[in-house]
């Protein structure tokens, strides 16, 4: 069972059962069917790697790695985007925090990481749900963290 991480903490995210329908399993190779490229084929050629010159255990590793990223896509396509998007944005949180705490602190890049989160939380609003009152103290706390930063910066001479 994996894990989603919220503001409002984790939240577990059961693997949905195979259906008959279920199509994250990739064919092997040779399986094309009439019309169809090979998807592990396409995949591989996108990569730049050639499935001929590679082994069985490559082969078979590749395909296994293909298919649990297609289930992760499929798992995250079930996830609501209020969720996703407070996930990144807890990401973006982290990374200004990363530049205010560079010696000497990144001001510029940690302003655009702020104001990129201000942007998402004040144009997307209401529709982040419960998240929303969560993010917005997230860049309040951000903003205030900046000022205090950058006063203690120039205070020293920076």
């Amino acid at each position: 069972m994996s894990s989603l991480w919220t503001p409002e903490g984790e939240h577990q995210v059961a693997k949905p059962a195979p259906s008959a329908a279920d199509d994250t399993e990739l064919p092997s190779i040779g399986d094309d069917t009439v019309g169809q490229i090979d998807p592990l084929r396409a995949a591989a050629q996108q990569l730049g790697l050639d499935l001929d010159s590679m082994s069985e255990e490559d082969i078979a590793e590749l395909q296994s790695e293909l298919t649990q990223m297609m289930q992760a896509r499929q798992q995250m396509a079930q996830t609501p985007a209020a969720d996703m998007l407070a996930n990144h944005l807890m990401r973006l949180f982290d990374l200004a925090v990363i530049y205010l705490e560079a010696d000497p602190p990144r001001f510029g890049d940690a302003a655009t990481v702020i104001e990129s989160f201000r942007a998402v939380v004040d144009n997307v609003g209401p529709r982040l749900g419960q998240n929303q009152p969560v993010l917005q103290e997230a860049l309040s706390q951000m903003q205030m963290v900046f000022v205090q930063v950058k006063e203690v910066y120039e205070a020293k001479g920076g």
